[in-house]
């Protein structure tokens, strides 16, 4: 398995690795996770270098992203989706593709990554957002889920506030995904 940064190439194995991760039978046709990764490819939050696809061959059987995100007035980044063909789940693949992004960001000056996810994302730094003043919606249990990971740890100090993703994370009428 190597990772590489995505291309337009891989984008149809890409989506056929996220369906395989995600799909279930009440899935939206067109907000999911495997049509998202092609919208993210026209979004303003959209930074190539820094969205990633795990290879077997010329399979992709794993995907991750970052992209740009606000909390106030600081510029960060958002993690996902990250999806791991159901086949290729609990090897390793994820862990892979996380540590590759949180790698890329820091050598590009980032200071922070957030997600909404559960305790998975633990054993690479991430902390609830809660105790920083930072939310993502009104929602509680949103809220709950709203992790952050400080690349800068000057940057826990300045920063609190609304969690803001790139359009990508939206629906048509700007309710996040």
């Amino acid at each position: 398995m190597e990772i590489k940064t995505f291309k337009n190439s891989y984008l149809s194995s890409t989506k056929d690795a996220l369906k395989s991760a995600f799909y279930h039978e009440n899935s939206n046709e067109r907000f999911n996770e495997w049509e998202f990764a092609e919208n993210l490819l026209s979004s303003e939050g959209y930074l190539p270098e820094l969205c990633v696809v795990a290879l077997e061959g010329e399979n992709v059987v794993g995907y991750n992203a970052l992209t740009k995100a606000k909390i106030g007035d600081h510029h960060g980044l958002a993690l996902g989706p990250l999806g791991v063909r159901k086949e290729y789940q609990n090897i390793g693949i994820g862990t892979a593709l996380v540590k590759e992004c949180i790698s890329r960001a820091k050598r590009m000056g980032f200071s922070w990554i957030a997600l909404l996810g559960g305790d998975y994302y633990s054993r690479f730094g991430f902390e609830s957002g809660k105790q920083y003043g930072i939310t993502v919606t009104e929602n509680e249990f949103d809220n709950e889920h709203l992790q952050i990971l400080f690349l800068d740890q000057s940057a826990e100090r300045n920063i609190c506030g609304k969690l803001v993703y790139c359009d990508a994370f939206y629906d048509d009428n700007g309710n996040l995904l």
